[in-house]
This record gives structure tokens, sequence and C-alpha cells, in this order.
């Protein structure tokens, strides 16, 4: 038993090494016959895991309607029962067909009962969960009704949580660029950019400050908190440098970055809440500062001009990025030639720092994220009492990830 045992791991462990794309999954369909993902390849997929018996079980609904809204248009939809959370798929595969179509006249393709986690997990989901299968979106799945949304070229694009609905403009928004060509994706990334992501390389992405949470970024203690002034001097700012503050708020690091670089320097301020640019501005004007450049920037794009600065600061806000693969391709081009970006973020390792865990970093992770981004590390500094400080420099343009990386 144990040699059997041992035999069907190496097995499973060779499919999951020999599959260099999705599309090597094959499944038994809801009514027994052999299918593949092979079938779909060029169209763009989103697979759920399903139940009957859950609180979320009306999401059936919401597919339904993403099956009729765009099947047509090339998505296909796949639903894979599961009992591995909370007993709540009990049943046979022909009593969850006759369920879902007498309760949501379910239209979409249905696969057999599977297992999704664990040792007895289907390949797919152990190729679909795995870091080094899918790393920009691996994580056990932890509930019925997670979604992953499978691009036209068999890449995993997005992931959705339980709790994000199928007819969510997440989800919506993320199957409409996927069905989108090259050529349209170009011109909808001036109008509406593309998709925001939920999650990235294994963590949550935090949600922004809101700007009524300015007063916070000022209060009296945070340079006993966060010795601010030694973060600064570690920049080796010199007169008549460009610099970019990106994820500004209210000015707080800008307006010591841009004292130090002086009257023939430039501080852009970049920020995508206006309202904490017009602080930062009547902060500014108050100082006498003239060399201050207001930028109310994108979700998706810094709107730097291009080699336009020789440092961009980013101070606990890369992890709040829906957008981090575009920002960060953006940020690349306005460097100037040995630009640096600087990255200051609170310490995962330190439990003692007083922060959510979504609103923190670990320095493997930063490394980690900005390295398959075309960044590499150049400098860390490890002596401030809650942050990482960590500078980078371009990599080589041959180890730059495809533009905006969302194929």
């Amino acid at each position: 038993m144990f040699r059997l045992i041992i035999a069907f791991q190496l097995i499973g462990s060779a499919l999951l090494c020999g599959a260099p794309s999705i599309y090597d999954f094959s499944f038994d369909s809801i009514d027994a016959k052999a299918s593949s993902l092979k079938d779909y390849k060029g169209e763009v997929i989103l697979l759920v895991n399903v139940a009957s018996k859950c609180g979320y079980t009306g999401q059936y609904a919401g597919l339904q309607k993403l099956h009729e809204k765009y099947a047509g248009k090339g998505l296909r939809i796949v639903g894979f029962p599961c009992n591995d959370f909370g007993g709540q798929e009990p049943g046979t595969d022909a009593e969850i067909k006759a369920f879902c179509k007498a309760r949501y006249q379910v239209a979409f393709s249905m696969g057999s009962k599977v297992a999704v986690k664990g040792e007895d997990s289907h390949p797919l989901y152990r190729w679909l969960t795995g870091e080094e299968t899918n790393p920009r979106f691996f994580g056990q799945v932890k509930w019925n009704f997670e979604k992953f949304l499978i691009g036209r070229d068999g890449k995993v694009l997005n992931r959705f949580r339980t709790r994000v609905s199928p007819t969510s403009e997440s989800v919506t928004g993320a199957i409409e660029w996927a069905l989108l060509d090259d050529e349209q994706r170009v011109a909808e990334y001036d109008r509406g950019g593309p998709p925001a992501l939920l999650e990235y390389y294994g963590r949550e992405i935090a949600r922004t400050m809101h700007w009524q949470g300015a007063p916070w970024l000022m209060r009296k203690v945070r340079e006993e908190e966060e010795r601010t002034s030694e973060m600064i001097k570690q920049l080796k700012l010199k007169e008549g440098m460009a610099v970019a503050d990106i994820g500004s708020g209210n000015g707080y690091h800008t307006l010591m970055m841009a004292k130090l670089i002086g009257g023939g320097g430039k501080a852009f301020a970049v920020d995508i809440q206006p309202e904490m640019l017009r602080m930062l501005e009547s902060r500014a004007k108050k100082s006498g500062m003239e060399n201050v450049v207001s930028v109310e920037n994108r979700y998706w794009d810094a709107d730097l001009p291009e080699k336009s600065v020789d440092l961009a600061l980013m101070a606990d806000v890369y992890h709040e990025f829906s957008h981090p693969e575009e920002m960060l391709a953006s940020i690349r081009k306005a460097l100037k030639p040995g630009g640096q970006v600087v990255l200051l973020e609170f310490r995962t390792e330190d439990p003692k720092v007083p922060i959510k865990p979504e609103h923190k970093m670990s320095k493997a992770q930063v490394i980690k994220e900005m390295t398959v981004n075309g960044f590499k590390l150049s400098r860390s500094y490890d002596e401030l009492p809650w942050q990482h400080l960590l500078f980078f420099t371009v990599s080589p343009s041959e180890s730059l990830p495809k533009a905006g990386n969302r194929s």
C-alpha cells in the first residue's frame, strides 16, 4: 500500500511538473464524459469550485448571467462541484446537475465532483494553487465559489475569492479586458485601464488610505516612531535632482525631499486622490516651495514624463497598488538612466509593528515582486524602527516581463 501511495504521488508530481500550460489538464464532465481544457484553447476560461448547500450558492445565478452575456464573445465557464468545505456538496453528480438545472437553469459546463485542496485535490487545482506553477495567484482555496480567470493564452490573469460576486465590476471588468485583442487593449489602457488585482504573489492587496485619514500622516509622534529624518538622510539626495514621491498623500515626505534638492531640482508629488494633492499644495505654498509639481495619476500609471526622475520613493504605498505591474512599468519608464526606486514598507517580520497585516511586507516579498518586474536590489538600510528601506535599480531590458504583464 505504501508503495502504491508513493507511486500515485510521483505520478501527480510528474503531471504538475510536466504541465507547461493549463491545457494539459483533463477532467470528467458532470455527465461522466472525458473532457479537457485543451478544448477551450484560445478562449477565456473562468474556473469556479461550486457547492449546492452553501451560503454563496446563489452565485450560480451570477455565473449563469456571465455565461449568457459573454459566451458568444469567447468566455467559457467551468464549474467544479466540491465537498471540501463544510460538507456542502454531498450529492451525486446526477443530483448536482438536476439541482443546478432546476434552480438556476445552469447552461455552462460542469465537471464531475472533485477535491480542490489537500492530498486528494485534482491535479488542475494543485496547479492553480501551487507557488511554482501559478506564482502570481497561488494559495490554497479557502471556500466554495473561488474563481480563477484564464486568458486566451492559457495564463492565469486574475483570482477572485468567495465574497467577490460573479457579476461585480471586479469580475466583469476582468472578463471584458481578457476578451479584448491587443489593439483594443492599447486603446482601452488610456480610457479605463486594465482590471485591478485583489491579490498578488500570495498577498492580499490592501485598500488605499482615504484622504480623510490625512491627519494621521502628520501625527506628532511620527518622527519618534519611524525616524523619518534618518530615512530621508539615507536617500542621499543632492541639489538639482528630480525626485518623485509616489503616493505622496499630503506631502509629508515630498516637502522634506523638495527642501534638500533645492530650487534647481524638481519634486513630483504623485497621488490618485486630488484632495490629498490640494492639501500638499497648500503646505508647499505656506513653506514657500516652488519646486513641487502635483501629478494626479491614474491607478494603473504614475503619469510621469519619460526619463524625468533620478529617484522615485514609494513610502508605505506599494502594498496598496491595485495594478502593481503596470505601475512599476510606468515608474521604470520615468527613471533617468541610473535612476533608483526606493521602497519603504512596514515590516511583516516584526509582529510588534502596530500596523494591519495587509499593510506590511516582508523584505523577501518586496524583493521577489520587484525582481519579477525588472528591478534588482542595490542597497538596503535595516536600522529603522518599524520599516524596511530598500533601494532598486533597473535590471537589463532582457529580464523585463512583457509590457504590463497582462496579456
